[in-house]
């Protein structure tokens, strides 16, 4: 027994052995030689580029953005985004390298229009505090990028995913001309006073609604009488907004819009779409009611002995927080955010703010008791009644205001954007609305 344990020992040792002499013939370099000739050739790569690259990255947190990077052999760059109308038209150089990491990675080692995206300070970005936008400035290479006329890049810390595509030079002539930051001029759509918007291509009439947060559209349309509805993420190119799901119906292509134009004095937005010229103008009401959108809101939270929450109260004529909700304040507890509350009550619903305290919790100082359940009308419409106020209830200011909105006897629209997404919109004008989550 000790012989064949010895005998299996030796073979052992002698495999290991045989696999180091085979490892040292397969590979002609050593591991750092081959790693640092991979940089070599991707800071080939990346400089050589003669109009340079354009990019498109999806952070952690969501969305997507676009970029124009020019990379030099000096470890500069100069780039664009599409973050924001400033970095749209004003370039910015910074520095970069290339390390030898875990595996080959690009690294933006100055503060650049990337690091916008990543800053955890939720108030330079609008993402959350900690973690801002949850993007990236050091990427790591995938390994068939040498192989591909794009580069594809993982961001190591929150893994946002970085596509860099070489321009052509009509597309480095546009974005040094300020072409991205005329595209930004389709982000004036938000200035519209209704929540209901149009346009017409290929003979056919589109609702577009823009989430400009999380950079969707969404198209709606009739075939008869049925609703057909589209959703793309979006980004600013050099000429227009660029979808990244092209949309087709029949004969009508839509890859995005381009030659964007602003009427500041009319509020009027142009675009062509399928080349051909239209305007995106405004409507009172949905180009079809979903008229049980209203008990689905209504129900989600029920179940769940939940609530909608709305942070911004509503917006009305192209204000955001018209009525100031944000400025709420009693003591030493600041204004949270407002909620819907079905059946809060034995017979009442809540409607009202909720107080942070300086302890972290959440209070309820005060509210509107609504009649429940609330109207659903057969056309589609959600109506409040009010019932009665809790006491210490304010006499006048942004409460009062939302109070006197939300109970127009002309009711809301509901529009469902997700499962915990629902907006309500004044069935009055469509000028009036209030975005609901849970």
């Amino acid at each position: 027994m000790k012989n064949k344990y010895l005998s299996y020992l030796l073979l052992f040792l002698l495999a290991g052995l045989w696999s180091c002499s085979d490892d040292n013939d397969v590979f002609e370099q050593t591991a750092d030689e081959r790693i640092n000739a991979a940089l070599a050739d991707y800071q080939k790569q990346l400089s050589g580029s003669p109009y340079g690259w354009k990019g498109i990255i999806y952070p952690g947190g969501g969305g997507v953005y676009s970029f124009y990077f020019k990379f030099n052999d000096q470890n500069r760059v100069v780039m664009y985004s599409d973050f924001a109308a400033e970095s749209a038209a004003t370039p910015k150089e910074s520095s970069y390298r290339l390390k030898a990491m875990q595996t080959p990675s690009l690294i933006f080692d100055t503060y650049s229009y990337l690091h916008v995206l990543a800053d955890p300070d939720g108030g330079v970005n609008g993402g959350s505090y900690g973690d801002g936008l949850k993007s990236d400035y050091e990427f790591s290479f995938n390994g068939d990028s040498l192989n591909t006329g794009n580069i594809t890049l993982t961001g190591t810390k929150n893994q946002s995913k970085l596509i860099l595509i070489k321009a052509t030079q009509e597309e480095a002539t546009a974005y040094g001309n300020g072409g991205m930051a005329k595209s930004l001029l389709f982000s004036n759509i938000s200035k519209y006073l209704t929540y209901f918007k149009r346009f017409v291509a290929g003979g056919v009439t589109y609702e577009i609604a823009v989430n400009q947060n999380v950079r969707t559209i969404t198209l709606n349309w009739l075939t008869g009488t049925t609703v057909n509805s589209f959703t793309t993420d979006y980004y600013y190119s050099s000429t227009g907004v660029s979808f990244l799901t092209p949309f087709v119906n029949g004969s009508t292509t839509l890859n995005g819009f381009t030659n964007i134009t602003w009427d500041a004095a009319n509020m009027v937005l142009g675009v062509t779409a399928s080349g051909t010229k239209t305007t995106i103008v405004d409507a009172a009401k949905p180009i079809k009611v979903d008229v049980a959108a209203a008990k689905r809101w209504y129900q989600a939270a029920l179940s769940q002995d939940s609530y909608w929450f709305a942070p911004d109260g509503f917006h009305v004529n192209g204000v955001d927080d018209a009525f100031g909700v944000n400025t709420l304040q009693e003591g030493t507890s600041k204004y949270y955010y407002y909620i819907y509350y079905p059946q809060f009550g034995s017979n009442y619903d809540l409607f009202g703010p909720l107080f942070y305290t300086p302890d972290q919790n959440l209070e309820i100082q005060y509210f509107d008791a609504v009649t429940s359940p609330p109207t659903f009308s057969t056309d589609g419409r959600i109506i409040f009644k009010a019932l009665g106020t809790s006491q210490t209830y304010p006499s006048s200011g942004p409460v009062v205001l939302s109070k006197n909105l939300f109970y127009d006897t002309n009711g809301f629209y509901i529009i469902q954007l997700s499962d915990n997404a629902y907006d309500m919109v004044s069935a009055k004008d469509g000028k009036g609305w209030i975005s609901w989550q849970r």
